[in-house]
């Protein structure tokens, strides 16, 4: 009997690539390990800014046997909506979830719950090939129960699951999206790819839930991760590879072979690398693999912040960190010890970071470096003293300086510990904190706004002016940014626009419309003013 399963990918607004790496991983592994001809697997792409009415029309027109969703914070509430109208639409539709936002303890929040009929949590290739195996023999006639490794309604009642059961242990199993041409060809006009060289974590930071139902690292092997490297920069020239990789450098002997063939590529005549983005830890790294993400440059001595002239819109990925090749990503997360302990993390190590941070200078590659305001024992005193700490580093570099609004994601650790740790937040996505045990949501509230002005300059051809500024004026980092925001606010000129208006903001906001609801003119003459 033929089915046709329909994999929807929802994905952020700002991915150029305009695609999820999950919906055609799975349609890889499916098509692969599928024994018959009798199963049609497509992958749609949508951005999430597509509206619920648009979303359902096309999926009606696919008319599928089954429908699969990749939740996540930014698209879980559209897609519930979708589901809940397709139900009324196309009542004999299966509808499965799962993804990042999927847990049971997300699953008992939903509103309506009973409107999926399955729910796969953790790794999925080999759940949803046991479930698609179960809705196919239950088609035929055939009366099994569902697979154990599924979440499923029965009754009006949610049945748990063995989350361990149907794991991969060699990811070679999974088909290479790229090299076995699972793909859309047209995708890669687009010319930016996602690339998995591993699957784990070596944390188990308890706001995170990636590393949930996975024990332990597991690696791709090296041949296949650089015969896709070999693909995607020598015969695709993708101009941008987004390694998704949750610490890149956890075997920092595979990960220097990497690089290496990375630096053998950049030799080869009519190669160019692509802009190269990963995530490790500075406990995680020598100078060798620093010295060899240097080697990836396409300039002995890079300072772009000094030779550009200040725009109002973002440049930091187009103008800021032209010719370094690579982005590595840092969580640092806090500065106080007693917030890491809170939520999983190693105390700082400040010895370690400042040769970490001095080398990084020395080789002169670039570093973006992720804090989070709102977690547990976090005031925005000890906040700032944090980026009092680091924002010297930055001094005479391109480095990124990235601050998150912390989140509770839901079947994450944290969001168990909410009442201990006196944690208000949204139950619907993006689950902003509103407040904790050591920040009111005032606190909150002007902490964002703060450090939405701090990112609007620091990351800006700006920077030198904004480093000379606070030298001469001798103040506390976080008295210099009050004072600046104040005459923001004072000013008159931007009543209307976010930062001064709403009451809280996102990440996104700092990272996009500021640049031009903050004239950099207005910055520049208010840096001079107290230089």
């Amino acid at each position: 009997m033929h089915m046709k399963l329909t994999i929807v990918n929802i994905y952020p607004r700002d991915t150029v690539a305009r695609y999820l790496l999950s919906g055609y991983v799975l349609k890889g592994y499916l098509e692969k390990y599928w024994s018959g001809d009798d199963l049609e697997v497509d992958v749609l792409n949508f951005n999430e800014k597509v509206q619920p009415e648009d979303l359902l029309r096309v999926l009606l027109e696919t008319h599928s046997d089954i429908i699969g969703y990749s939740c996540y914070i930014w698209n879980i509430e559209k897609i519930l909506e979708v589901v809940k109208k397709l139900r009324i639409e196309k009542k004999d539709t299966i509808h499965v979830l799962g993804g990042p936002e999927v847990s049971i303890q997300r699953i008992s929040t939903l509103h309506q719950p009973s409107i999926v009929d399955y729910y796969i949590i953790g790794e999925g290739e080999k759940k949803l090939l046991s479930l698609i195996k179960h809705i196919n023999a239950r088609k035929e006639g055939e009366n099994i129960p569902p697979p154990k490794s599924v979440a499923y309604w029965e009754k009006d009642e949610l049945k748990h699951f063995d989350s361990y059961e149907d794991s991969i242990t060699d990811l070679d199993e999974v088909p290479s999206i790229y090299l076995d041409g699972i793909i859309d060809k047209n995708l890669y006009e687009r010319q930016q790819v996602f690339l998995e060289t591993q699957r784990g974590c070596i944390f188990k930071c308890k706001y995170c839930v990636y590393h949930k139902f996975l024990s332990s690292v597991r690696y791709y092997s090296l041949d296949r991760v650089i015969g896709e490297l070999d693909h995607l920069i020598i015969e695709k020239k993708v101009t941008a590879l987004r390694i998704t990789d949750a610490i890149f450098t956890s075997d920092l002997q595979r990960a220097k072979e990497i690089v290496r063939h990375l630096a053998d590529l950049k030799k080869k005549e009519g190669v160019k690398l692509p802009w190269i983005y990963w995530e490790f830890d500075y406990n995680y790294v020598d100078e060798e693999f620093i010295k060899l993400t240097s080697s990836l440059k396409y300039r002995e001595r890079i300072l772009n912040t000094d030779e550009l002239t200040p725009l109002d819109r973002p440049q930091l990925y187009s103008d800021m960190l032209e010719d370094y090749t690579v982005v590595n990503s840092i969580g640092v997360e806090s500065f106080y010890d007693k917030a890491l302990e809170a939520v999983g993390r190693r105390r700082m190590h400040l010895k370690n970071f400042d040769a970490f941070m001095k080398l990084t200078k020395e080789h002169n590659i670039a570093v973006k470096m992720d804090l989070i305001l709102g977690l547990p024992f976090e005031t925005l005193g000890t906040f700032f003293e944090g980026l009092e700490l680091l924002l010297p580093y930055f001094k005479n570099t391109d480095h990124v300086l990235n601050i998150h609004h912390l989140q509770i994601l839901p079947g994450s650790e944290l969001e168990g510990l909410t009442g201990e740790y006196k944690i208000k937040y949204s139950r619907s996505a993006p689950h902003a904190v509103f407040s904790t045990n050591a920040l009111t949501e005032r606190d909150i509230n002007h902490g964002l706004k703060l450090s939405a002005v701090l990112s609007r300059i620091v990351n800006s051809p700006m920077r030198s002016l904004f480093f000379q500024s606070w030298e001469v004026s001798g103040e506390k980092l976080s008295d210099m940014v009050k004072r600046m925001y104040n005459e923001i606010c004072s000013s008159g000129k931007f009543d209307e626009t976010p930062l001064v208006k709403d009451k809280m903001l996102y990440d996104s906001y700092w990272n996009d419309s500021i640049y031009r609801d903050l004239p950099s003119s207005f910055i520049n003459d208010l840096l001079k003013k107290h230089e």
